[in-house]
């Protein structure tokens, strides 16, 4: 069956952020005096801030409090990650585009905050209506209820959706949901779990190719 829905994640699919995210916890954790384990960072793509910082406090006995260093990460992001500076993945605007021709409808489910989610859309004049925060469910990704909410809005079962994902977390989420899970990889960032892609693409030129061979 042809699907009909398509939800993206924003942050490393449509906003080119993680790898700005990336630099400013590789900051955090030198002066934490955390080691940077890649395996263990990629764990943490595609969850929320608070839910990585109170694994590490825990983990390492650090003496600040998770909420504090989540404080802290804001601050950071404001000064070097904010969403008007990192710029669109390049080819997104091309694949909303021919999505959109093709029938799709669209919609982002996305860990961050329904402000941030607004911002980015108004910013770049996204053409999407529907959107789902991870502060709309009880659980964020990689539970599956952000992208059941999001099949909801944009109107489709859950099984006639695809999803485009860069985190191992959101691939978990989406495949529980019983979505079609399209990997977008990114060669800067610390290599993601892919047992849950059903397809895996290099640049969105490939999720191009994938949707146009449908």
């Amino acid at each position: 069956m042809k699907k009909r829905g398509l939800i993206f994640d924003m942050d490393g699919v449509i906003l080119d952020s993680e790898i700005r995210y990336f630099e400013v916890h590789q900051q955090m954790f030198k002066r934490l005096s955390i080691p940077l384990d890649p395996v263990q960072y990629a764990t943490f793509m595609g969850k929320t801030g608070d839910e990585m910082w109170e694994e590490l406090v825990a983990q390492h006995q650090l003496k600040e409090t998770a909420s504090a260093l989540l404080e802290e990460e804001h601050r950071l992001f404001q000064i070097h990650a904010k969403p008007e500076e990192c710029g669109l993945k390049k080819g997104v605007t091309q694949v909303i585009e021919q999505a959109a021709t093709l029938g799709y409808d669209i919609g982002i489910a996305s860990s961050s905050s329904l402000q941030k989610i607004e911002r980015v859309i108004r910013h770049y004049g996204l053409p999407i209506t529907h959107y789902v925060s991870g502060e709309e469910v009880i659980r964020s990704k990689p539970d599956p209820a952000i992208f059941r909410l999001a099949a909801e809005r944009i109107g489709h079962a859950p099984e006639n959706c695809l999803v485009i994902e860069d985190a191992a977390n959101g691939m978990i989420g989406a495949k529980a949901a019983g979505m079609e899970v399209i990997a977008l990889l990114d060669d800067r960032m610390p290599t993601q779990r892919l047992e849950q892609a059903d397809h895996v693409a290099q640049s969105h030129a490939e999720i191009e190719e994938i949707l146009r061979k449908r």
